[in-house]
């Protein structure tokens, strides 16, 4: 009975949060910032200039926008523009712009140059690319995060439909699916340098239609199963087990345990859950928890342990984890 009622609750939490998380839902909490105000003075000269340099001949209104910015290479933006005659749209526009230079200073803004470049592609490419880009925009959401970024590569995707505008920002993705929209569009830009009638290759298209088809997948009860004995498995065994543990290891526990709590009740959500998949990272978290704790011979001949150096974690801690438990679920 305890069980059961534990699958009831997380399923209404599950949809509670899906519900609110969609951005075609209207509710009375607030939207992600647009960071104008947020945003050090600095920050806002810098990105006024480079919107003057890069956006010149930009169209306001849009199809797609990705906008890249190299932590140590140039600027550049893939856009497809709307072109509207007497409020009514005459043709689309692909454009490319690019940077001929790195930006160091506020001075560099003068002497840089953009280099564009502009191409037609089908009506039905620009649907089928619109509607990707508003499968990934669409899972735009804040995430907490104790590590700030400060290199890599930043992507703003946006995209502009029947629902209106959204965006949403990403560094160095690692999301395959984000990564995938990525590389679609890079082939893209080498075709727009290239040539002035662009398309979508038959690979590329696979990809986007395979995007689109996921965000399309509904999570089943027995996914919802899943995660509910998951939970309670680390709800009855993760205090009593991390009191059992050297303090490095209890704190490598707890992070991964909310790691893997968090994936998983996300992936329900937003229709991503995958068995095999949430299976691999627990496996993975496992393996590097064993082999943390774990010293050859050789490895502790060459090492000198004392309470002051390291604390070898029990051997019966290791064999009876908490990772272990969790994968026996799946079983």
């Amino acid at each position: 009975m305890k069980t059961k009622n534990y699958f009831i609750l997380l399923f209404c939490l599950i949809n509670c949060f899906t519900a609110q998380s969609q951005l075609r839902v209207f509710y009375d909490g607030s939207d992600p910032s647009e960071n104008y105000f947020d945003i050090s003075d600095l920050a806002l000269k810098h990105n006024e200039k480079i919107k003057e340099k890069l956006f010149d001949g930009l169209a306001e209104r849009y199809k797609v926008r990705m906008l890249v910015q190299p932590s140590f290479d140039v600027k550049y933006i893939f856009q497809i523009d709307e072109i509207l005659k007497d409020y009514q749209l005459e043709k689309y526009v692909v454009r490319f712009h690019k940077l001929n230079s790195r930006i160091h200073s506020l001075e560099d803004y003068n002497k840089v140059k953009v280099k564009k470049y502009e191409a037609s592609m089908c009506e039905d490419d620009i649907l089928l690319l619109t509607e990707a880009f508003a499968v990934v925009v669409d899972k735009t959401r804040y995430e907490k995060n104790n590590m700030d970024v400060y290199d890599g590569t930043n992507y703003l995707l946006s995209v502009w439909d029947y629902y209106g505008w959204r965006s949403g920002n990403v560094i160095t993705p690692r999301d395959a699916e984000i990564k995938s929209l990525v590389a679609v569009v890079e082939n893209l830009i080498k075709q727009t340098q290239a040539k002035r009638n662009i398309k979508i290759s038959d690979a590329d298209r696979n990809i986007l239609d395979q995007i689109i088809s996921k965000s399309q997948k509904h999570s089943t009860s027995t996914d919802y199963e899943l995660v509910s004995r998951m939970m309670k498995v680390i709800e009855d065994n993760e205090s009593e087990y991390c009191s059992k543990l050297t303090d490095n290891n209890a704190e490598y526990v707890g992070s991964s345990l909310n790691n893997i709590k968090n994936t998983a009740t996300k992936n329900l959500a937003y229709n991503q859950f995958n068995k095999q998949e949430l299976k691999k990272l627990i496996e993975s978290v496992l393996e590097e928890f064993i082999s943390f704790n774990t010293f050859s011979e050789e490895d502790k001949r060459g090492i000198i342990f004392s309470e002051s150096d390291i604390k070898l974690e029990k051997e019966e801690n290791i064999k009876n984890n908490i990772f272990q438990l969790i994968l026996n679920e799946f079983d």
